[in-house]
C-alpha cells in the first residue's frame, strides 16, 4: 500500500512539473538564431524567428547524411521553404555532332547522324511535406549549410524534431536558439502551449 501511495505522489509531482509555467514557456528557448558557421561545425541548429521556424545543418567538410522529420501535434505545418538544396547532374555520354558526308568530288552525299548527350539528374537532397503535419528530409551535406523554414498554424501545441546524422541520434550535436543550448535528448520537443 505504501508503494502505491508513493507512486501516486510521484505521478502527481511529475504532472505538476509538466504543467508549470516554465514548461509552458519552454518554446522560448528556441527564440533567436544560434551562432554557427559554414563548414566549421557539425550539427543541427533549430530556432524560431517571429512566426517562422528554421532548421539548418552543417558539417566539418566531410560528407555526412542528415535525416529526420518534424511533426506538429494538434495542427498543421505550412510554408515549407528549402534552403540551399542541391541537385546532382551527371553527363554519362557527351554526345556527337552530326556531320556531312562528302563524295569523291567534294559533293555532299549525305549526313551521318549525331547523338544527343545522355544526362542523368537526380535530387541529392529531399525535403518534403508528408501530409499536413509532418516534414521529412534526407540530405547529404559536405562543407556547406542546408535546411528549411516552415510555419505552424494556431492549432499546433508542440513540435517534435527527430534529427539523425549518419543514421544515429546525436543530441550533443543539436543546438537551440540564440543561446546555442545543447539538446539533452532526442527527439527534441518544443511545447508551444
Amino acid at each position: 500500500m505504501k508503494y502505491i501511495n508513493n507512486l501516486v505522489i510521484l505521478v502527481l509531482a511529475v504532472s505538476i512539473i509538466a504543467l508549470s509555467p516554465s514548461a509552458l514557456a519552454q518554446s522560448e528557448r528556441f527564440d533567436g538564431k544560434p551562432s554557427f558557421s559554414e563548414g566549421t561545425e557539425l550539427g543541427y541548429y533549430v530556432w524560431r524567428e517571429g512566426d517562422t521556424w528554421k532548421l539548418r545543418w552543417t558539417t566539418l567538410g566531410s560528407m555526412r547524411h542528415f535525416t529526420g522529420s518534424v511533426f506538429a501535434e494538434g495542427g498543421k505545418l505550412g510554408s515549407l521553404k528549402r534552403i540551399d538544396v542541391e541537385s546532382e547532374r551527371a553527363v554519362l555520354y557527351p554526345g556527337r555532332r552530326a556531320h556531312v558526308v562528302r563524295g569523291p568530288r567534294g559533293r555532299v552525299v549525305g549526313m551521318r547522324g549525331g547523338r544527343a548527350p545522355v544526362v542523368v539528374s537526380r535530387d541529392q537532397d529531399k525535403i518534403e511535406k508528408d501530409g499536413d503535419n509532418r516534414i521529412v528530409f534526407s540530405a547529404r551535406t559536405d562543407d556547406d549549410i542546408d535546411g528549411f523554414n516552415f510555419k505552424v498554424d494556431d492549432g499546433v501545441t508542440a513540435l517534435r524534431f527527430v534529427l539523425e546524422i549518419n543514421g544515429r541520434a546525436m543530441p550533443q550535436h543539436v543546438e537551440l536558439g540564440k543561446d546555442n543550448q545543447k539538446a539533452q535528448v532526442t527527439p527534441i520537443i518544443a511545447r508551444l502551449r
